[in-house]
């Protein structure tokens, strides 16, 4: 297949993440992948865009199809750019999305592209599961962007009211940049000799996972939340709020889940000029799940194994893309059988006309 894989911007960030994990996905099956240049022959090519709609900008030429990849964390779209949105996705013959949650505020506007979910994944060349010393401190890792959707501010919180200075255990809340809310962390737990604070992630992910042995993710909302699969396929077991995406990847044999609270916060507070409220995780339901993974070393092996096997099976970027070219396959039938049925019914006007 021949995908023609366009991204708005290539400054290091998650969009560019996803888009160099599809291409050199698609690159292993076999698929020629375009993106510096325009296509010679578009008609033979998919225009497929992926990262925030708003930004995209369509070729206009006949490509063979138009594919749009896109999610949402939200429960509405961005006032700012909001036509942009709809317009763009509106005029792609498909959207995937890598989760139903993803596609919530899309199926709430004015769209009417047809919607397809694909799971996002793994490398699977490079997270494998880690043969850990359970019988050393375990060591608790929340990892990704320090901010407000994130819950970070929730681990230190639920880590300390859970643990004495004396336990045989730690944190760590690892950053790739030092937000606002990762300074003020550290600013107020800096000092707690079992609390660490990482902002430069000079080790590569995979070596920041092997030395951890409990994934912690008490989000309030997520587009798909690609640490969490990550953590599971280095045999981590989980500690994941029970909302947004990773309800549809994520359940109790790989890790426990952060119940949610009755308390709720405006979605403004994370994303600018976005109505809408998130619930907020439960500190004592994560407290109490800190507690059950550091008391039940065995069971938490067990659930972290399990993670392991079903995310190297189920959920890696190669399941992820050969899923997309099914989609784009469907896509490319359908359009075949329209052809088809305006050709026959072209032929049934003409005998019409002909008898007539």
């Amino acid at each position: 297949m021949k995908i023609w894989l366009r991204l708005h911007g290539f400054e290091l960030c998650s969009w560019t993440f996803v888009w160099d994990n599809l291409r050199t996905a698609f690159e292993a099956q076999g698929d020629e992948i375009l993106y510096e240049d325009t296509p010679e022959n578009p008609e033979e090519w998919i225009e497929l865009w992926w990262g925030d709609p708003q930004y995209w900008q369509w070729s206009g030429l006949p490509v063979k199809a138009k594919i749009a990849l896109a999610l949402s964390e939200a429960h509405s779209i961005l006032e700012r750019g909001r036509d942009r949105v709809i317009d763009n996705i509106n005029e792609a013959d498909m959207l995937i999305c890598p989760s139903e949650f993803a596609t919530t505020a899309f199926k709430e506007a004015p769209i009417d592209t047809p919607m397809r979910i694909v799971f996002f994944g793994v490398d699977d060349k490079e997270f494998k599961c880690v043969d850990r010393k359970w019988n050393s401190t375990i060591k608790f890792l929340h990892g990704g962007v320090t901010q407000f959707r994130k819950g970070s501010w929730l681990v230190p919180e639920a880590f300390i009211d859970t643990f004495d200075r004396s336990d045989d255990v730690s944190l760590t809340i690892a950053s790739p940049k030092p937000t606002d809310m990762f300074v003020k962390l550290k600013m107020e737990y800096g000092n707690h000799p079992n609390i660490d604070f990482i902002s430069d992630m000079q080790d590569s992910a995979m070596d920041l996972y092997s030395d951890h042995h409990v994934y912690v993710s008490p989000h309030l909302s997520e587009g798909f939340g690609l640490m969490i699969p990550e953590a599971m396929a280095t045999g981590m077991p989980c500690l994941v709020a029970r909302c947004s995406s990773p309800r549809e990847f994520f359940d109790e044999k790989y890790g426990w889940w952060v119940e949610m609270s009755e308390g709720y916060a405006a979605v403004s507070q994370c994303l600018p000029q976005t109505n809408g409220f998130w619930r907020i995780p439960s500190v004592k339901s994560l407290a109490k799940g800190m507690k059950r993974a550091y008391d039940s070393v065995n069971e938490s092996k067990e659930k972290g194994i399990a993670g392991s096997e079903y995310v190297l099976e189920s959920l890696t970027w190669g399941v992820c893309v050969s899923k997309i070219k099914k989609v784009i396959e469907e896509v490319l039938s359908e359009e075949d059988k329209c052809d088809s049925s305006r050709l026959q019914r072209g032929t049934i006007d003409r005998v019409v006309l002909k008898a007539v």
